[in-house]
């Protein structure tokens, strides 16, 4: 499907809703990829509940093992066996959507949360305005700044979401890629020294692929007690609010973990 920039007295093309109600499932992307450890059956039990609470067909993606060290040794790369399992973990989804052409791909982590309207979002305020030469766009981040005097947002000022870009997000567990750009990315991760997020957004700065932030995110990383980042135990993620969490509506309860 491709999406071409509406301008703010246009409406949603008839076709597009027509379209994206045919095949829900993704959210009017061509595909769902959820990365996820083999052992944490826990997240991946979680997130097929949102999958069926939403009535959304994802595709559970098998992350790399920081102790899979024949696999992280074909990728060069001087990061923590940690920090490059996620590395690697991303770029093989990437070999994986331009092996099988998808135009547009989801790519969302194992411990998400999404806005309880996460359909309607995407489906209104947020596809029918992407420019047609996307590459890729956050749905969910981190310290991608706030919008400021001078922002264009590319939806218009009449949603509550905006569609910003240049503003470099980071974390990577809820954006798209388009098919041109998951082949620079693969052609740009080479050698990778900095973890994932921070090493996408060094190609954002530089130029060399155009990036879309959703602010505020509709989708954010989960956290509590018993649900520490694979990647880095000890961290503890941004917390952004939901207005309504779909896993508040699920029954789970957020407790944010303080470090001292």
């Amino acid at each position: 499907m491709i999406f071409t920039l509406l301008n703010e007295n246009q409406t949603i093309f008839d076709e597009y809703i027509l379209d994206t109600k045919e095949d829900p499932s993704t959210l009017g992307f061509d595909h769902i990829y959820v990365i996820n450890l083999d052992n944490r059956t826990d997240r991946k039990e979680k997130m097929q509940m949102i999958a069926n609470y939403h009535n959304l067909d994802f595709d559970f993606f098998s992350a790399v093992s920081k102790d899979d060290i024949k696999t992280l040794n074909k990728y060069p790369s001087s990061l923590s066996p940690r920090h490059k399992a996620c590395y690697v973990s991303h770029y093989k989804v990437y070999e994986s959507i331009v092996t099988h052409g998808y135009n547009s791909s989801l790519i969302l982590e194992d411990d998400i949360d999404l806005e309880e309207d996460i359909k309607r979002i995407v489906v209104e305020e947020v596809l029918p305005y992407l420019p047609e030469n996307w590459e890729l766009l956050y749905i969910g981040s981190c310290f991608a700044g706030g919008i400021w005097d001078g922002d264009v947002s590319l939806n218009g000022e009449s949603f509550e979401y905006k569609l910003l870009p240049f503003k470099s997000p980071l974390c990577n567990h809820a954006y798209a890629v388009s098919l041109v750009g998951a082949q620079k990315l693969l052609n740009y991760l080479v050698d990778v020294d900095i973890p994932i997020d921070l090493y996408l957004r060094k190609i954002m700065d530089a130029g060399n692929i155009t990036e879309i932030t959703l602010i505020p995110s509709a989708i954010t990383q989960w956290i509590s007690d018993d649900n520490p980042s694979d990647v880095s135990p000890d961290a503890v993620p941004p917390t952004f609010s939901l207005t309504n969490s779909t896993l508040h509506l699920l029954g789970f309860k957020e407790e944010i973990v303080k470090k001292n």
